[in-house]
């Protein structure tokens, strides 16, 4: 088994980080409106929208709420339950873009999580 140096998978595991950055940042950049117009009814959107706004702090929230929303809408059973017909109305694109976004997300902090544990000096 090839024995493949800390400091390459280190620069691999950040140039895979930062390429997730930019296309969560253009992802939601781009959709996030019209995430937002299409889960409309449910009304815990709405509320998101006024009380974080469109500051970079406001959008990164609405950012995780959607994420949220879209991966596991069940924990939300306190303040609305969000029944699954309304999170059909979500395009297929769009929700596989989250869910993607997400599942990336974990993976790369399982990884590294990883490297450091197996690669790290004990």
């Amino acid at each position: 088994m090839v024995d493949i140096p800390t400091g390459l998978l280190a620069l691999i595991l950040t140039v895979i980080t930062a390429l997730h950055l930019a296309g969560y940042y253009i992802f939601f950049y781009i959709n996030l409106e019209k995430i937002e117009t299409h889960l409309c009814d449910i009304e815990m959107f709405s509320l998101n929208r006024d009380f974080y706004g469109d500051s970079l702090f406001g959008r990164r929230m609405r950012e995780t709420f959607v994420m949220l929303v879209a991966v596991a809408p069940e924990i939300f059973w306190r303040q609305e339950r969000i029944p699954r017909e309304k999170l059909l109305k979500l395009p297929p694109r769009l929700l596989w873009g989250v869910r993607i976004i997400y599942g990336s997300m974990i993976l790369i902090g399982v990884s590294s999580g990883l490297l450091y544990y197996f690669r790290a000096p004990h």
